[in-house]
């Protein structure tokens, strides 16, 4: 059975595909100074070849875009590995020269990423006018390089499935088959925390999908081409015929972008991308399951129900220390999101949602929402997740745009509603006390914050609302910092947050969940000191007995949802060791912290105008500077 290993390259593109995880990334001005260097690549190469695979991929990102492609090519040729490919758009090719070096360097097989058969849709969803055009003109240089050098190309299409594409399956079949595509991946829209507010526009149902390749067969058959779904179930597939449907039947391993030492290092931080029926625990295909965005809404709200009738029975829930705190709604739709809501305020009084208003629902149809749960009395609370740009977590180079931004799209609807006589719940900010601190110090992220406060002041008009605050979790596998010998610098930092607060028109709180689940006992200890020195200035609420974390919410849904991930662990520390052993390190300015090297932290903070360093609450204490 052949052994794949794909790298990824970095992040890197020359399109913009409108439904792509990394727009944000790509936005930063020269982001190719981020992308992994060659010899970290080269280095990869030769772990491939010292653990058995015996072929090899390469993705981005766009890897043909790199300078060094070709050296990465031809290195893997020099250590014989049976099949070299590339995931691509294609664009690269259309230069003659280009696709000739290519294929002289070792490469024979093509992943190509083309969305339509014509550029109204294709050149649409890349955001690239010109892009089909020169992919299909790759597709012909290619063919020539081959017969030039006798080697025989591996083609196939990668199509991600769109609501204005997926019924474009039958004719992408025509457009490519002729020209020697015989294998057609289709993959559904995948969300993900950066573009699960799409969802709702790029969703297409498991339905549309089976509909869509149902038409395609008589092209699939007249060409001898087959259908290979990847986040589609096969056996949703198989009654149309498995003569037409390509089972996965090799192994796969990603060398991701982020790991640094080995293939898979972080898999046991997996998230929970997949559900399984029970048809699946008698299946031997090589399949995941079926896509959690599939998950029956129904389910959803079933499982948002128990999760807090659980809560309140374990945790003495009581209404008059506030709503119950209900996160971990993106996934929802607009009429699951409303039952949702109304049944748990039914059995439990009136809710507070919290929200980075980054969901599959909507903003307008969410302040929309809100505002009728309120006049229904469901609706207490909206607790608004506000996180600026960052780094992502593991994937440290990727930054995201973070919240603000959204949240100020939904307060302007929510305006909308007020002024038009419409009732509001209270209105209440979230913020990490780092990313808090960081607004006075880094201008870029102080205008953001001045843009939240207009939308915020706009739709509450002269009623109160509250800025929210909590000291995130230490790290996980680090010494604990000597928060006795803080306390002066702690207490200063209260006050400027309360006078962040005071000139926003905000009451500032610091809230506490007590024991903050799945501390070991020294980060509790330590912790539980530091909110104690930030609660001799700022008054605080507990929300031990209120924020619940449904199924949605959990540790391994933190690649879509919303949840601060600084209340909780991202992973259960009963259930998640430490690797073998590994020993904590010092809290504070490690050499190997938890990143990549000081030089790539710092291309991230310049190149996207941030400041990312190492300060204690997320890095509001260090601006970052280029080395010598």
């Amino acid at each position: 059975m052949a052994k794949l290993l794909t790298i990824e390259t970095g992040f890197s593109c020359n399109s913009r595909c409108n439904y792509c995880t990394q727009l944000d990334y790509r936005a930063i001005p020269q982001p190719e100074r981020l992308d992994l260097p060659t010899a970290d690549l080269l280095a990869r190469i030769q772990w491939a070849a010292d653990n058995g695979y015996d072929q090899i991929g390469f993705s981005g990102g766009e890897p043909t875009i790199r300078p060094d492609f070709l050296e990465l090519v031809a290195h893997a040729k020099s250590l014989d590995f049976e099949r070299i490919g590339v995931t691509t758009n294609g664009r690269m090719f259309a230069y003659p020269r280009f696709a000739q070096a290519a294929v002289a360097a070792g490469l024979d097989a093509w992943t190509f990423s083309l969305h339509g058969p014509t550029p109204e849709v294709h050149d649409r969803i890349t955001a690239s006018p010109g892009a089909l055009e020169q992919a299909l003109a790759g597709l012909r240089n290619i063919a020539a390089a081959c017969a030039h050098h006798g080697v025989r190309p591996h083609l196939m299409n990668n199509q991600i499935l769109l609501p204005a594409n997926t019924h474009h399956i039958v004719d992408m079949v025509e457009l490519l088959a002729p020209v020697g595509v015989r294998l057609f991946m289709v993959q559904p829209f995948i969300a993900q925390r950066s573009n699960v507010a799409d969802l709702g526009r790029f969703f297409v149902p498991y339905s549309d999908v089976v509909d869509a390749v149902r038409r395609a067969l008589p092209a699939l058959e007249r060409y001898g081409a087959r259908v290979k779904p990847y986040n589609v179930p096969n056996c949703l597939l198989w009654p149309l015929g498995r003569e037409h449907v390509e089972s996965q039947f090799y192994g796969i391993t990603v060398y991701r972008e982020f790991e640094r030492e080995t293939a898979g290092e972080f898999k046991a931080f997996r998230a929970k991308q997949w559900y399984r029926i029970d048809d699946c625990k008698t299946c031997r295909e090589m399949c995941p399951g079926f896509r959690i965005e599939q998950y029956p809404q129904a389910r959803m709200v079933q499982d948002l129900g128990s999760a807090a009738s659980a809560f309140v029975a374990r945790d003495d829930h009581r209404n008059d220390e506030g709503p119950l705190i209900v996160p971990g709604t993106e996934l929802l739709d607009p009429a699951s999101l409303q039952s949702g809501l109304a049944e748990l305020a039914r059995q439990h009084g009136p809710v507070a949602w919290m929200t980075a208003a980054m969901e599959r629902t909507d903003r307008q149809q969410m302040a929309q929402l809100a505002v009728e749960l309120t006049a229904a009395g469901a609706l207490a609370e909206l607790v608004l997740v506000a996180q600026p740009a960052d780094q992502r977590f593991l994937a440290q180079r990727v930054v995201e745009k973070g919240s603000f931004d959204a949240l100020a799209h939904l307060l302007r609807h929510l305006a909308t509603q007020r002024q038009a006589g419409q009732p509001l719940p209270a209105l209440r900010l979230l913020l990490n006390v780092g990313d808090a601190l960081r607004i006075g110090a880094e201008p870029e992220l102080a205008e953001q914050w001045r843009a939240l406060l207009a939308a915020l002041d706009d739709a509450r008009g002269d009623a109160p609302a509250d800025l929210v605050l909590a000291i995130p979790n230490y790290p996980r596998g680090k010494v604990p910092p000597e928060v006795e010998r803080q306390a002066a610098e702690h207490v200063a930092w209260a006050e400027q947050l309360r006078n962040l607060a005071v000139q926003a028109r905000l009451r500032p709180l610091l809230i506490t969940l007590e024991d903050r689940r799945g501390l070991d006992p020294p980060r509790a200890r330590a912790l539980a000191l530091a909110e104690q020195q930030f609660a001799t200035v700022l008054p605080v609420e507990s929300w031990a007995h209120r924020l619940f974390r449904p199924p949605l919410a959990s540790a391994e849904m933190d690649f879509v949802s919303w949840m601060p991930p600084w209340l909780f662990e991202r992973w259960d520390l009963s259930e998640a060791a430490l690797p073998d052993g590994a020993v904590p390190r010092p809290y504070a300015d490690a050499p190997d912290e938890e990143a990549f090297s000081a030089l790539r932290k710092v291309s991230v903070a310049s190149a996207s105008a941030l400041r990312i360093g190492a300060g204690r609450f997320g890095g509001a204490r260090r601006p970052a500077t280029l080395p010598k």
